[in-house]
C-alpha cells in the first residue's frame, strides 16, 4: 500500500484526537492481579426507624426478599402513615477492586433509591455507585465521600430514565483512585488513598423522604399495588491485588 504524508493541519488534528482520548479514559491500571468475580448475597438486614438526613422509613425485613436471583427491596405507605422500606448491608467488607451492581432502580417522589457501599466503622469513607432522586429519573449520580463528607460527584443524563429498567452501576477502587462507570461506561476519577485496613461494605436500599429528595406525596404511591420495588439482579465484587 502506497506510504501517505500527513500535512500540517492533518497533524494538529491526529495530535488532538490523542490528547482527547487521554481526557476521556479512565486512569490507567497499576501493575498487579485480578481475582474471580465473587457473588455478593451474604446480608446484615436492617430492622429499626432511620432517621439519618430527615429521612422517613422504618427499614424491615419484610420488604427484603429473593426472587430467584433477583434482590428486591419493596417500598410503601402503610395504613397508619409509616413508611416501610428495605436495607442491607453486605456482611463482609471488601477490599480493592470492582464493585458492580445491575439494578432497576424506582421512581417517584420523595424516594432515593441507591447501590453503594461504606465503611460503616466508621461511617467514612462512602462510595456511591449510583442514587436516583425519585422525581429526577433522568439523572443518575456517583459520588464519592471522603472521610471528612467531601464530596466529588458525577451525574449522567438519560432522556428515557434510568428508572423501570435495569442498568449496571459500578465503580473500581485502586489504591490510589477510584473509577466510576454507567452501563460499562467510564463516568470520572477520584484520586485517593484510604487508611490502611479500610474496606467497604455493600448497601443496597431505598430511603424515603430527606433532605436531599424531599417528602413523598400520594403520586409516589400511585402503582398498582401501592408500592414501588428496587430490583438488583447480579452484585458482585472482583477483588484486586496490588
Amino acid at each position: 500500500m502506497p506510504s501517505s504524508i500527513l500535512r500540517p493541519a492533518r497533524l494538529v488534528g491526529v495530535a488532538l484526537a490523542a490528547l482527547l482520548s487521554l481526557l476521556v479514559l479512565p486512569a490507567p491500571a497499576h501493575a498487579g492481579t485480578w481475582g474471580a468475580p465473587q457473588t455478593v448475597n451474604s446480608w446484615n438486614v436492617i430492622n429499626g426507624r432511620w432517621t439519618a438526613n430527615n429521612e422517613l422509613e422504618t427499614y424491615t425485613p419484610s420488604c427484603v426478599w429473593y426472587d430467584g436471583g433477583t434482590l428486591m427491596i419493596k417500598t410503601y405507605r402503610a395504613a397508619d402513615g409509616t413508611y416501610y422500606s428495605g436495607r442491607v448491608e453486605s456482611k463482609a467488607l471488601y477490599g480493592y477492586g470492582t464493585y458492580r451492581f445491575t439494578a432497576n432502580m424506582p421512581n417517584g417522589r420523595g424516594l432515593l433509591p441507591a447501590v453503594w457501599a461504606a465503611y460503616l466503622q466508621p461511617w467514612l469513607p462512602e462510595m456511591d455507585a449510583a442514587e436516583i432522586v425519585g422525581s429526577d429519573p433522568g439523572n443518575v449520580h456517583q459520588t464519592f465521600h471522603d472521610t471528612s463528607n467531601a464530596q466529588t460527584q458525577w451525574t449522567k443524563y438519560n432522556a428515557a430514565g434510568w428508572t423501570n429498567s435495569f442498568h449496571t452501576y459500578s465503580f473500581s477502587w485502586w489504591p490510589d483512585h477510584i473509577d466510576f462507570a454507567v452501563d460499562e461506561v467510564y463516568q470520572g476519577t477520584k484520586w485517593y488513598t484510604t487508611a490502611p485496613g479500610v474496606g467497604m461494605h455493600f448497601i443496597v436500599n431505598t430511603a424515603v423522604g430527606g433532605d436531599w429528595p424531599g417528602n413523598p406525596d400520594s403520586s409516589t404511591w400511585a402503582t398498582a399495588d401501592g408500592a414501588r420495588y428496587l430490583k438488583v439482579s447480579a452484585i458482585t465484587y472482583t477483588p484486586y491485588y496490588p
